[in-house]
């Protein structure tokens, strides 16, 4: 009991300082925008590493470690917002940083937790740090999902008494305070009792179905890793960027033989069919973070760098350490499992380096990707309506507000240049505004048609302009080869619709490339997405190159409906 009102008593704080954060305009106080965001990053640091340490290692034990964690992590955050602009959204302009910040305060946490129970000579003790590494994901997991029913529960209850005109519940829990403060408790307990019942939740069944999933992940990869070399290096992009997909698989893989190695070698996967895949993995992985940095090296070259291309190699360093680390074990022979382990221990403290880096001038993703592309433009690799000005403006912060700055200096003598600029804005900057019809003429200009098609109309623009959630530069620019990325064609597609409707093909390497408009009460509409019923899955750069050349029909689509009672029934594509 007096664990479980500890924990409760932890959470409210946490829930309360929270609350406090919202109240008032701290912002525009003496602390600045820098100042909250480093007071906001120790207050999550110590409260979140606090609890998830207080059930294992007790109140003053887990607030002196959560301290010591929050410390290091709170400098370094406020030091990395230094590099960015305070009058834009801070959180927008580090996403990675971030990302960082909570590799900072969730990595220490087992190390602490041992040395707090075992004493600083133990802290590499890699059985104590797998078992509370995943102590802490199912427990935190576990108690979340505890806080969610609280809160569906209350508010099926609020429900319940407003439909017989009792409304007090609903206009209690408006009070931020308290809901906030009701959460973080209610959050606390639920951590405690899950801790409390460590033999009824430990984290070790969901261990043994994730190795089920060792054969599927091995059989998966060597399947992609045939296949490029039958396609001779090519990937066709689907919903994720090549680099991106390959990193999330990595990854995948490294967790799985994690989970594989297990704590000890007694407890590790004993049949022969997971053994194999966890050794298979294991050697193939080097060959995965090879396959990654070849596949985000072509996209820089192209494109250049980005803050997330700058974030994609880091990770990939990070995947070839594991891999190499990995692989060495395997090939060693007899004692793999424990020279596994001991990669993962030397792994994490690279991880944890690789973070303050990010966080610190070593690593300063936006200069280095500000730099790139103002490289690419002088060394005429990239032209002005290919240059992410837009994001250079808004999220990367000082070096790309500097970046812009450099390109306006160059804008006096490239209208080209000058034309690109002339919808970007940086706080401080009066930039005349470009006229809708110029912006829309733009883009009509880079989407591909057939000859001799009708213009887009602007109305169609307009809609395609406002759905489209990226900057108009981005949105349809072609890529450096100077082949479009965009087509559109305008035919009667549906007789039960007035006059003709328009497809949209855009390779943007989203699951949605295709996009259907049509006219209703004269405005132009999206009518969803659309996708292939026949044929390959070949990449969408042949087809938007076969309709800019006209070579395209309009074909029956072969389904069938059910009419009856004077209603078309047509099945939904799957």
């Amino acid at each position: 009991m007096h664990s479980r009102l500890q924990h409760i008593l932890f959470g409210a704080l946490a829930g309360l300082f929270y609350w406090a954060l919202q109240e008032g305009d701290l912002v525009t106080g003496p602390l600045g925008l820098r100042g909250v965001f480093a007071i906001t990053v120790a207050g999550m640091v110590f409260f979140g590493t606090g609890l998830a340490m207080l059930g294992e290692i007790g109140a003053r034990k887990a607030g002196f470690a959560a301290v010591l964690i929050a410390i290091p992590t709170t400098v370094l955050g406020w030091w990395s917002a230094g590099a960015f602009d305070p009058a834009q959204d801070l959180l927008g302009q580090m996403d990675f940083g971030v990302l960082a910040l909570f590799v900072l305060a969730t990595v220490p946490m087992p190390f602490a937790m041992v040395i707090a129970q075992q004493g600083r000579g133990a802290w590499a003790d890699y059985p104590a740090l797998f078992t509370h590494t995943w102590n802490i994901v199912v427990r935190y997991g576990a108690a979340w999902l505890f806080l969610a029913l609280v809160w569906l529960l209350l508010y099926l209850s609020s429900q319940l008494l407003q439909s017989v005109g009792i409304d007090w519940l609903r206009q209690l829990f408006r009070l931020d305070w308290l809901a906030l403060g009701l959460s973080g408790a209610v959050l606390g307990l639920g951590l405690a009792v899950v801790t409390e019942l460590e033999e009824m939740i430990s984290p070790f069944l969901l261990l043994r179905l994730l190795r089920l999933l060792l054969p599927v992940v091995m059989v998966v990869v060597i399947v992609f890793l045939l296949g490029l070399m039958l396609n001779a290096g090519a990937i066709d992009a689907v919903g994720f960027s090549h680099a991106t997909t390959l990193i999330v698989i990595s990854i995948a893989a490294i967790t799985l033989v994690s989970v594989a190695v297990e704590r000890e070698d007694f407890e590790a996967v004993a049949a022969p069919i997971l053994r194999i895949s966890t050794l298979g993995l294991a050697l193939i992985l080097p060959v995965l973070a090879a396959v990654s940095a070849w596949s985000a090296w072509l996209t820089v070259a192209e494109l250049g760098w980005t803050p997330a291309r700058v974030a994609q190699w880091t990770l990939i360093i990070l995947i070839a350490g594991y891999g190499i680390g990995y692989a060495a074990s395997v090939l060693r022979g007899h004692g793999w499992m424990a020279r596994v382990r001991r990669v993962n221990i030397a792994m994490a403290l690279g991880l944890l380096a690789l973070a303050v880096a990010w966080l610190t001038p070593l690593i300063n993703a936006n200069a280095i990707a500000t730099k790139s592309q103002i490289a690419r433009y002088e060394g005429g690799l990239t032209e002005p309506a290919r240059l992410p000005l837009y994001a250079m403006a808004q999220s990367w912060g000082k070096p790309g507000q500097d970046g812009i700055a450099t390109l306006r200096a160059h804008a006096a003598n490239d209208p080209a240049l000058a034309k690109a600029l002339a919808s970007v804005r940086v706080d401080g900057e009066v930039v005349p505004p470009t006229s809708s019809d110029a912006r829309l003429a733009d883009l009509r200009a880079q989407i591909a048609q057939p000859s001799g098609a009708a213009p887009i109309p602007n109305a169609l623009l307009q809609v395609i302009e406002r759905e489209s959630n990226v900057p108009l530069s981005d949105l349809c620019a072609p890529r450096a080869s100077a082949k479009p990325t965009c087509a559109l064609v305008m035919a009667d597609l549906r007789p039960d619709l007035a006059g003709d409707e328009a497809v949209m093909v855009r390779d943007d390497g989203s699951y949605t490339p295709m996009r259907f408009y049509y006219l209703s009460n004269g405005q132009w509409v999206n009518g969803g997405a659309m996708r292939a019923v026949s044929g390959g899955d070949g990449a969408i750069g042949l087809v938007i190159a076969a309709i800019a050349k006209g070579q395209f029909e309009i074909v029956p689509s072969g389904i069938s409906g059910v009419q009856a009672g004077g209603q078309i029934l047509v099945p939904s594509l799957r």
